[in-house]
């Protein structure tokens, strides 16, 4: 990817989404937590967020900031760069023809300011997924006719059954 690279850098969420994400994940506690590691988190929230069209700016309220360190980051660079791709050709296809749009996921950030715009959109992204996530794992509650006795489970399905309605 050009002169500038993706996802070899640590990331932190801070504010609001590093309460959020410390109510998803968990660690070390597979009964109570919706993702094994906070790089699973980060992962599936940027597909939930671009999917659902979330995006959420950094809050800094006085909250322990939640780190991804980069080992983490470059063990997963192959995934995200895959999801970083296919979030700039969609995010570009109204603007540009669909060559063009491939031919700018896959050449990469070639400036500065392109990088920098690219790694905020990506991450406001995440930052919209964890809102989605949480609202749709953490905060609903079970309601009878889910069919299921405890709110992990029937929110799980929730999520699921939410994306297959999507299309």
């Amino acid at each position: 990817m050009a002169d500038y690279e993706f996802f070899k850098r640590e990331f932190q969420f801070y504010g609001k989404h590093a309460r959020m994400a410390g109510e998803l994940w968990v660690a070390n506690d597979y009964e109570h937590t919706y993702f094994k590691r906070l790089i699973d988190l980060y992962l599936v929230a940027a597909v939930v967020g671009f999917r659902v069209d979330r995006k959420a700016p950094v809050d800094y309220s006085p909250v322990d900031a939640k780190s991804i360190f980069p080992e983490q980051m470059i063990r997963a660079k192959e995934d995200l760069d895959f999801i970083m791709q296919m979030i700039i050709m969609l995010d570009k296809k109204d603007s540009m023809t669909a060559e063009e749009a491939v031919k700018k996921a896959f050449r990469g950030a070639s400036s500065k300011e392109e990088f920098d715009y690219y790694q905020e959109m990506f991450h406001s992204y995440v930052r919209g997924g964890v809102e989605e996530l949480y609202e749709r794992l953490v905060i609903r509650k079970a309601e009878p006719e889910d069919g299921f006795y405890d709110n992990k489970t029937a929110n799980l399905m929730m999520v699921l059954e939410r994306f297959a309605s999507l299309d």
